[in-house]
């Protein structure tokens, strides 16, 4: 067994309607070739550059998993023949990253330099 991460792009219509039905379905495929779900993180729904099987928009669910190596490209197929979802990344990982917590903060503003404090001559050319 080896640790993954798997990225979904889930359907804007099926994550809106249902996204526990629709997460539950991929892990569903993911546990159907021997995966074991570690840790599942709902991102941002986002609207893509160009479309996606008809899609504008769409929103992003990031897996970690365990699961046998020979068995990635089985769930590959599987993810690809799903109508709920639109585009699919797994890849080795060494551990599960933590998502960085949002700064509500505003950082503080440091002052631009406008001149320089540099004193000494400038160097001189010789022919």
């Amino acid at each position: 067994m080896r640790l993954y991460e798997g990225m979904f792009i889930i359907s804007d219509t099926i994550a809106g309607a249902d996204w526990e039905g629709a997460v539950n379905h991929i892990q569903d495929l993911l546990k159907n070739r021997g995966a074991e779900i570690l840790d599942t993180q709902k991102w941002d729904e986002r609207k893509f550059a160009y479309k996606l099987k008809g899609h504008k928009r769409g929103t992003y669910l990031l897996i970690y998993f365990n699961a046998p190596e020979d068995s990635i490209i089985h769930m590959k197929r599987d993810l690809q023949l799903s109508d709920n979802v639109l585009r699919t990344l797994i890849v080795k990982t060494d551990k599960i990253r933590e998502p960085k917590p949002v700064d509500t903060e505003k950082p503080e503003e440091k002052p631009v330099a406008t001149e320089s404090k540099d004193t000494s001559p400038a160097p001189v050319a010789s022919e």
